[in-house]
């Protein structure tokens, strides 16, 4: 009898893969551990959804031959200019989850198009939260990869063209000029990501503040932790600020976190919420310098001066930037694509181009940037959808925000509130040895903030409110 091949399941929320062939033996599920075995309360290991939160990876149905173009061109001074894609080409630039997610949906759809993805890093494929949680779970930075980009090319019968720079998008001619050579589309999508806010500061060693914001800088960052403990500055205490606070505590290292805000995650959790995550990372040894901002950074030696704008200095060893992203627009923009926040599309992801979407970090939909792998995810299939001609458009939906930090678990949705209304305060639904539970009730779909156990909940309140 033939054993039935192992499957995938995704976590919408964190992007996790759970592979069956592989199992997850730190949550004691040895490889080849079934779906269908695994105990109900089994949690996510990055964001703490439950099993019944994962979703099935479809099969790429097979795919028939596309085109000649090389899936690796090799890079070096005797690479010769050429032209790549063609009239019929589906190109897709960037290798982050929003461009493989096209790349997936569309192949579904469509076994026979011809697809090009395009990229200016290795593309490796891997999820992006697990960077903020790779130390607390003993994951080195080869762990966290799923696959190569010429792994992934292959398993979805693609081309992909790794360490290739967009220099110009030519709409008129549907073509892009990259320093490997030209690039014909007949449809273009566009999955820029976004990139780390730059630090206004003075000093000596501005420029020595690292930014992590993939796998390649996650991985120069991994080479100066591994070699010992050391003294972190995070400036930011927003979602991946504290996030990684609570990672880099759990490795060992200790924590320094300076915002202007009086507390962390201000923009996103009420202050009890929010007070209490400080507690909880202050009793692991996090540092907080609140109120105040980075003004300079100076060598001092072998090490870093830190000194904040309201005067106080200290010394330190890392200095890292959490202060947000930017949507990256600037090719759009001289394209003559319409950009205000983001690349301005609509509800199938079309931009003011025919023939070009946009998804992603970089795009804006209704006037929002939806920045959570959830609705990227959807995203994609929308615009997979659209290419084939069904009439699926995506739904800007509140996302499911999970905050993963062990030390204190959260779970916050923010739902929509009526045009012209004002939100009430939150509602305290519960508050004892499990966590909080609060509510919002004037708002129309999902509005909850769990913590501690309670957020394991957060995916069937999420899938109970929108049905």
């Amino acid at each position: 009898m033939t054993e039935t091949p192992y499957r995938k399941w995704i976590c919408d929320a964190c992007g996790y893969i759970y592979d069956e062939a592989k199992g997850d033996p730190d949550g004691g599920l040895p490889p080849g551990t079934r779906y269908d075995d695994m105990p109900d309360d089994w949690q996510c290991p990055l964001c703490g959804l439950r099993k019944a939160d994962l979703r099935l990876l479809p099969d790429a149905p097979p795919p028939s031959p596309v085109s000649d173009v090389p899936r690796r061109p090799t890079a070096g001074p005797g690479l010769r200019r050429r032209h790549f894609g063609s009239a019929e080409h589906l190109v897709i630039v960037g290798a982050g989850v929003a461009g493989w997610s096209v790349a997936e949906a569309a192949r579904r759809r469509d076994p026979a198009l011809p697809i090009l993805l395009v990229t200016a890093c290795e593309g490796a494929v891997y999820a992006k939260p697990s960077l903020s949680t790779a130390l607390a779970h003993g994951r080195d930075t080869q762990s966290l990869v799923d696959a190569t980009a010429g792994q992934r090319a292959a398993e979805l019968g693609i081309e992909v063209l790794t360490r290739t720079r967009v220099l110009k998008i030519d709409t008129t001619r549907r073509r892009l000029i990259t320093a490997r050579g030209g690039i014909s589309y007949g449809r273009l999508v566009l999955a820029l990501g976004a990139r780390q806010r730059r630090l206004d500061m003075a000093g000596d060693a501005a420029d020595a503040v690292l930014r992590v914001n993939d796998l390649a800088s996650y991985r120069g960052l991994r080479e100066r932790l591994d070699a010992g403990p050391r003294q972190v500055t995070l400036v930011g205490a927003g979602l991946i600020g504290c996030e990684l606070a609570d990672d880099l505590t759990a490795g060992g290292h200790a924590v320094t976190l300076v915002d202007p805000a009086d507390r962390p995650l201000a923009a996103l959790l009420p202050a009890d919420v929010g007070g209490a995550l400080r507690e909880r990372l202050a009793a692991k040894g996090v540092q907080w310098r609140l109120g105040s901002t980075l003004a300079a950074l100076d060598h001092a030696g072998e090490r870093l001066r830190a000194t904040l704008a309201d005067g106080t200095r200290f010394d330190t060893d890392i200095v890292l930037s959490a202060a947000g992203l930017l949507p990256i627009t600037e090719p759009a923009a001289r394209a003559g694509l319409a950009v205000q926040r983001g690349i301005v599309a609509d509800r199938r992801l079309r931009t003011s181009v025919p023939g070009v979407y946009a998804l992603g970090d970089c795009a804006e939909v209704e006037g929002r940037c939806f920045s959570y792998i959830e609705p990227i995810r959807r995203q994609a299939e929308a615009i997979a959808a659209d290419l084939a001609g069904e009439d699926a458009p995506f739904l800007p939906l509140p996302p499911l925000v999970r905050v993963k930090t062990p030390t204190l678990p959260i779970s916050v949705c923010h739902g929509h509130v009526a045009a012209g209304g004002a939100a009430t305060a939150w509602q305290r639904i519960a508050d004892d040895h499990e966590g909080m539970r609060l509510e919002q009730p004037d708002a129309t779909g999902p509005a909850f903030i769990l913590t501690g156990s309670y957020a394991q909940l957060g995916g069937e309140l999420y899938r109970a409110h929108l049905g």
